[in-house]
């Protein structure tokens, strides 16, 4: 796969303690949350006129005061687009218009990060993020939740929208994707509803010299979906091969949409570079799906007298077993018909 697209994420190493486990678990866990960082770190980044990068995200936002800034910032966008909607009879609902106290020298850790982080997060419930979509001050302030603090930013970036402030990536994909479901669906192909995805260049036979109709050509500007997209997906999906007798369906049913295992997935690709799976009311990205769904991937751990190891098809005797062993599977259980 080419170098540009998402870490590879491994597919379990070889493990001979809990602590090999678990750093794993965090990598693959940090390997997950990049995308949202890198698309949350360039919408600060325009937003504020600061360069924000995903590995310095949160040192940059520990102490509170660029959300501090960020929320004045967004506050005086409303309040303009809010107007210009009004004229036009199209208001949302009235925007508070408040100094948000913070101090900009609050070290990182410090009471004073902590309370420019609680301004934030009361000037946030006013514009209407809800309880569940908040974070705690600790979680910003000592990197215990990053993940928690992007979700209150994908949240806020939501409600922009809706005063026309261009928002972070992925919801421009959540917009694309509810524009697409409320559009009737496409007709269905003569043939099959579902399509395989593309062989691989060096694995497709030459083309016939018979003559065939050229092909509708996709927009340019469609970047989310398209050969980019189909390409990364089925090099995601053949990555490692998969020699079982019957393999996990990954088919393109239409543009950006795909079936996988027994389910119907909107699939995009935010900003050229990251494969990211619409998941009920987030994102998740292929390779983190696949490890969750595909049973050839998904991680099959046993403690068996104090070792670690991958699972064999044959349980263990339970003869063999200590009365403190314990088992754990983290793998779907398929019935034999």
């Amino acid at each position: 796969m080419c170098s540009f697209l998402s870490p590879k994420q491994p597919s379990g190493p070889g493990f001979t303690d809990m602590q090999q486990y678990q750093q794993w678990l965090a990598s693959r866990h940090e390997a997950s949350l990049l995308p949202m960082k890198e698309d949350l770190a360039l919408w600060l980044t325009n937003i504020l006129g600061l360069e924000i990068t995903a590995e310095s995200f949160m040192d940059r936002l520990d102490n509170g005061f660029l959300l501090c800034q960020l929320a004045e910032t967004l506050q005086e966008k409303f309040r303009q687009n809010d107007g210009d909607m009004s004229a036009c009879g199209n208001s949302k609902q009235s925007i508070p218009y408040r100094r948000i106290p913070c101090r900009q020298s609050a070290p990182s850790g410090s009471f004073f990060a902590r309370d420019n982080t609680a301004n934030f997060l009361a000037w946030c419930r006013k514009v209407g993020v809800g309880e569940t979509c908040l974070f705690e001050s600790e979680d910003l302030v000592l990197h215990k939740q990053p993940r928690e603090v992007c979700l209150c930013l994908l949240e806020l970036g939501r409600i922009a929208s809706r005063y026309n402030v261009e928002p972070p990536g992925l919801i421009q994909l959540e917009k694309e994707i509810e524009q697409e479901e409320k559009s009737p669906p496409p007709p269905p192909s003569p043939v099959s509803p579902a399509q395989p995805l593309p062989p691989s260049p060096s694995l497709s036979p030459s083309p016939s010299p018979s003559p065939s109709p050229t092909p509708a050509k996709v927009s340019s500007g469609k970047k989310s979906t398209g050969k980019l997209l189909d390409d990364t997906v089925r090099d995601i999906a053949d990555d490692p091969p998969c020699r079982c007798l019957n393999k996990f369906c990954v088919e393109r049913h239409s543009q950006g949409r795909y079936r996988v295992g027994e389910k119907m997935l909107f699939i995009r690709m935010l900003h050229n570079k990251h494969v990211m799976v619409r998941v009920g009311g987030g994102w998740e990205t292929f390779e983190s799906y696949l490890l969750k769904h595909d049973p050839c991937r998904m991680l099959q751990v046993s403690r068996v007298e104090g070792k670690m190891s991958p699972i064999s098809c044959k349980s263990p005797n339970i003869k063999d077993l200590a009365p403190d062993s314990y088992l754990v599977v983290a793998a779907h259980y398929r019935s034999k018909k």
